[in-house]
């Protein structure tokens, strides 16, 4: 009968006065069920039970995710038990899973309205975890909340976005973004876009009150006491050699909002916990109470220009699983490279090749699920795996590529340099610097339809430029390489965005969505195997057409021209067939560039 009467409490869903948002009471901790599912699909409101020694204040957890809310009051999360015992009220508000910070943070600034009436109180606290904290800067600030909050804690938040995100918006590479369970809503969690749209935005706010922001930024993201433990350990295996400490999504110095107080110093030994660990109530409570009672010690740690990001350096290059293409090439100084490999299946396995197809044997340690290195003594190899994986290969002879922005009065330039730190290692002449650009999102973080185009970087005085005065306004994410045949290549995925933004980004509604549009260009099928077709609007048709074909590190490998007639349809198989499998662009004139995969 209990059990009978806990569940009709749990899906007894209060439908109040609310557009945005579904309303859901819950039962008092001891009455919640684990097994309880709520709303996965619309923006949620779950309210705590009125504690019976209520102290008047009310604490408002925001996730970021709309799934992964109940995460903060279930799941073995003491949170709702905790405030519930001590008399505060808890509300828990789900947002929206793949919308970003703007909509996320109209969203809470709503339910902030909605909460401080039903309890008629004049402010509340806020607790977002991960994206969740972007949100309530938003919410504060964009969007005019900030006297309805008296503190905003912000646990494991990526104020300065996540090179994780980076990853994610290539899109032959979005699936390792996956592993963490967090693989929507990076479009605005990126390094680039974060520095360039949402800081210089929200850190000059004529509203941006930054003190009222504590910080909680965790730093071990080979400790954790979740299921994802294995996941944090990979994902923050790669972040640190790139952005430093991290609790495998959000790395450390990520968290620091400029102005805000920061509880813990990096590597802190009272946070050496992931992620997911970091929203927990029971690591994360204690110091987000001592705050609110006014007991709390100020942290000495410093926010330093290095969160700006400005410069990324490389000293390997990045092969892809779907690619036969991508070999494993030694620099020609190297003896030796190492491959550290990222897989979609925990426990893949691994082959390698020469030229002529033979299996060669090789060293490979996996140092978790995900993540598998691999010594490589050989040259012009092809790895292979049952596994969609990503390659990073290092080398040993110390050439590096850097990648940097010039902001000049008008426009953004793009610079590349390519050096070596060993005295002895001299460079080749006959470099080249090419990139994939992807334009992925609006400034406002709205989808684009992903236009996609090769540009080359012209040499200058031993550095490398690419001017973006022709790109629209947008966020673009680029794969950038640069290379000398039989001597090295170097591979960096960042990008940077196109626009002012200064403008009142993200007020209006964010359509987020895509208007459909009929192509004007099409290859069909999109996957070729040993037909491939091209389709092209009568308007656009000339005499002839210039087609060309790239591979994604942007090198070209075939090109021809086309006649044309009467027909908008052209047989390109026989162009196509020759191509070793793996993804591929074809650039049609000026027109578009069009991505298609080669199959066996």
């Amino acid at each position: 009968m209990k059990l009978k009467t806990t569940l009709i409490a749990l899906f007894s869903y209060a439908f109040l006065f609310s557009q945005s948002f579904l309303e859901v009471q819950l039962p008092t901790p001891d009455k919640l069920s684990p097994l309880f599912i709520g709303s996965i699909i619309k923006s949620t409101i779950h309210y705590g039970a009125a504690p019976p020694n209520y102290n008047g204040k009310v604490i408002i957890f925001n996730h970021g995710y709309i799934d992964l809310n109940q995460g903060q009051f279930l799941f073995d999360n003491s949170f709702y038990e905790d405030t519930y015992n001590e008399g505060y009220q808890a509300v828990f508000v789900a947002t929206t899973r793949g919308e970003g910070i703007w909509v996320n943070g109209k969203l809470l600034a709503e339910s902030i309205d909605i909460v401080t009436d039903k309890y008629n109180v004049p402010q509340v606290y806020l607790v977002g975890h991960s994206n969740g904290g972007k949100a309530s800067e938003a919410a504060m600030f964009q969007y005019g909340k900030k006297d309805k909050v008296t503190k905003a804690f912000a646990l494991g938040t990526p104020f300065w976005g996540t090179y994780l995100a980076d990853i994610s918006q290539m899109p032959w590479l979005n699936w390792a973004w996956r592993l963490t369970g967090l693989n929507e809503g990076a479009r605005t969690s990126t390094t680039y876009y974060c520095r360039d749209v949402v800081r210089p935005l929200l850190d000059n706010h004529p509203n941006n009150e930054p003190e009222k922001f504590v910080v909680l930024g965790a730093s071990g993201f080979y400790k954790g006491s979740t299921l994802a433990a294995a996941a944090f350990l990979v994902t923050g295996g790669i972040l640190f050699p790139i952005q430093g400490a991290n609790d495998g999504v959000a790395p450390y110095s990520s968290t620091l909002r400029p102005g805000a107080e920061f509880v813990f110093e990096k590597n802190d030994s009272r946070a050496i916990f992931d992620h997911l660990d970091v929203g927990l109530g029971q690591f994360s409570w204690p110091y987000i109470k001592s705050y609110i009672e006014n007991r709390a010690q100020k942290s000495n740690a410093i926010l330093t220009k290095s969160n700006a990001l400005s410069k990324i350096e490389s000293d390997y290059y990045i092969i892809h699983s779907e690619n036969e293409y991508d070999k494993i090439v030694l620099d020609k100084n190297s003896k030796y490279a190492v491959a550290e490999v990222l897989h979609q299946n925990p426990k893949a396995t691994f082959s390698i090749f020469d030229a002529n197809k033979n299996s060669k044997t090789f060293k490979s340690h996996t140092t978790q699920n995900h993540r598998t290195l691999i010594s490589v003594i050989d040259d012009n190899l092809q790895l292979k795996s049952d596994s969609k994986f990503a390659a990073f290969i290092k080398q040993d002879n110390g050439i590096k590529m850097s990648f940097q922005q010039e902001k000049t009065e008008n426009h953004l330039k793009l610079k590349v340099a390519v050096y070596s730190s060993k005295k002895d290692v001299k460079l080749p002449k006959d470099i080249a610097v090419r990139g994939i650009l992807v334009k992925t999102a609006e400034l406002d973080g709205s989808l684009t339809q992903n236009i996609t185009q090769v540009i080359h970087f012209d040499q200058k005085n031993n550095l490398y430029y690419y001017d973006t005065k022709d790109l629209e306004d947008g966020v673009y994410s680029l794969f950038l390489n640069s290379e000398s045949k039989g001597n090295f290549r170097r591979s960096i995925i960042s990008g940077f965005t196109i626009g002012n933004i200064d403008k009142d980004i993200g007020v209006e509604e964010n359509k987020n969505s895509i208007t459909p549009e009929k192509d004007k260009v099409q290859i069909v099928p999109n996957s070729i195997k040993n037909e491939a077709y091209l389709l092209i609007n009568a308007k656009l048709l000339t005499n002839n057409l210039n087609l060309e074909i790239y591979d994604i590190t942007g090198k070209l490998v075939k090109n021809w021209n086309q006649k044309t007639g009467s027909t908008t349809q052209y047989d390109i198989s026989k162009h196509i067939q020759s191509l070793n499998p793996g993804i591929y662009l074809l650039k049609v004139n000026n027109l578009k560039t069009l991505k298609f995969v080669k199959n066996n």
